[in-house]
């Protein structure tokens, strides 16, 4: 019996291909075989191995860029996606097993008027979709079968209960613990796809209006630019001062169209809580200094300052593009919400098995309500202050979305004294 693990709105839909759903039964032993079967389909080096293996005996004698490209591709694909890697591991070990036999056959018989070895290769790439079609389609009728008998039982439990408390309405104890048991289970399910549902709603309402401010807001830089240029064209003969002047003022809208761009962008890219990580070792101490230096000019407009302090070559294993553009929102949020002339401090520290990473910040207080709030998408403290600073609500969810992806965490404590972010990240 495949379980659920807390699935929200995707345990009630009928057909479900979930990764989270497993096979049991009530044998123990039985259990253990099918979890060691599942880890041996979804095994990333059973599969690059088989991949390697049909590619080479396949494609290999033929073109070897091809099969380069065959390889690279498949890798990318099983790294990305589980079923990709059982479809690789149960076809190609199918196709390969086959293509082997032909090679022995052709040994023992020796030649044949036909050539038997494009029949044994059409062969066993017809076993291998045969296979897989097999598995893919077993395992979608099982948990078919699977949902319909759940719905089937919750409807007679349900018709027995509402049976009993008509016959016995004066008596609710004369109904089982065990039929209240369910009852319970299935209200507490039933509150759960509200909340979901409500989440979804709030959520499509912030980026609904995300969408209208930042409509507003490109049209506001943009009429400023069109203005600022026609006035240049209409009046050539304005003195070089005053040109430039009006010259930066329209570049620096055009950036903020560009950055307001950007954030379009990343609703799409960030949408899909499908994060790739390229890993590597990182000097996080150099890394913070980078960031840090990147604000120079924005902190020396607004007479703010940065403290970096991290112990020299603190090395650590992530993906430093993204890592950088994790602190990169964050830094962007203490300068828009700290007091001017104050001091943005960044620490960095081992602890233990993990990396500690602080950003603190001297500005108002965040509310105790909306602490939780502040890394969902679309989530904007203050609009009318995040607007004008750029702000759609999705540098903290991005944060966050990367953050995990590195298996780390990512949580923020207000007081009037300090805003303090904190990052972990595991060695």
């Amino acid at each position: 019996m495949p379980l659920d693990h807390e699935r929200g709105l995707g345990a009630s839909t009928p057909f479900s291909l979930d990764e989270d759903r497993v096979f049991t039964t009530s044998n123990d032993s039985m259990d253990e075989l099918l979890a060691r079967l599942r880890g041996v389909l979804d095994s990333r080096l059973l599969s690059i191995v088989s991949l390697v293996l049909v590619s080479f005996a396949v494609v290999a004698n033929e073109s070897l860029p091809v099969f380069l490209i065959v390889v690279v591709v498949g890798y990318m694909l099983i790294d990305r996606f589980i079923m990709a890697r059982r479809v690789v591991t149960l076809g190609g070990l199918s196709w390969f097993f086959v293509l082997l036999l032909g090679r022995l056959f052709i040994m023992n018989v020796g030649a044949l008027y036909l050539d038997i070895d494009y029949l044994f290769m059409f062969c066993g790439f017809l076993f291998a979709l045969a296979v897989c079609g097999v598995f893919f389609a077993g395992r979608a009728m099982y948990y078919m079968g699977y949902d319909r008998g759940q719905a089937l039982a919750d409807r007679a439990i349900a018709a027995h209960m509402v049976e009993r408390l008509i016959d016995h309405p004066e008596n609710v104890a004369n109904l089982d613990g065990t039929f209240l048991e369910v009852e319970g289970a299935i209200n507490r399910v039933r509150s759960r796809e509200r909340q979901v549902a409500d989440a979804l709603r709030d959520e499509a309402r912030r980026k609904d209006d995300l969408v209208t401010y930042l409509a507003h807001d490109l049209k506001t830089p943009l009429a400023s630019v069109v203005g600022y240029l026609s006035l240049l064209e209409e009046a050539p003969d304005l003195p070089a001062e005053q040109r430039s002047r009006f010259t930066g003022i329209a570049l620096d809208k055009a950036h903020r169209l560009d950055a307001l761009i950007e954030e379009f962008f990343d609703i799409t890219r960030f949408d899909f809580h499908d994060i790739v990580l390229t890993r590597g070792y990182v000097d996080l101490s150099l890394l913070l200094a980078q960031v840090a230096d990147e604000f120079y000019p924005t902190l020396t407009e607004q007479g703010k300052h940065v403290e970096v302090q991290a112990p020299p070559s603190l090395i650590v294993l992530i993906d430093g593009d993204k890592m950088a553009r994790v602190f990169n929102n964050v830094m962007k949020n203490a300068i828009a919400y700290s007091y001017e002339g104050s001091t943005i401090r960044i620490f960095a520290e081992q602890e233990g098995g993990s990396v500690t990473v602080r950003f603190e910040n001297q500005g108002d207080p965040i509310p105790a309500p909306k602490l939780g709030m502040i890394f969902e998408k679309f989530y904007r403290l203050d609009a009318a202050r995040a607007t004008n600073r750029g702000g759609a609500g999705l540098g903290l969810a991005i944060a966050k979305e990367i953050v995990g992806a590195h298996g780390g965490s990512i949580s923020c404590e207000s007081t009037p004294e300090h805003t303090v972010f904190t990052i972990v990240l595991p060695l």
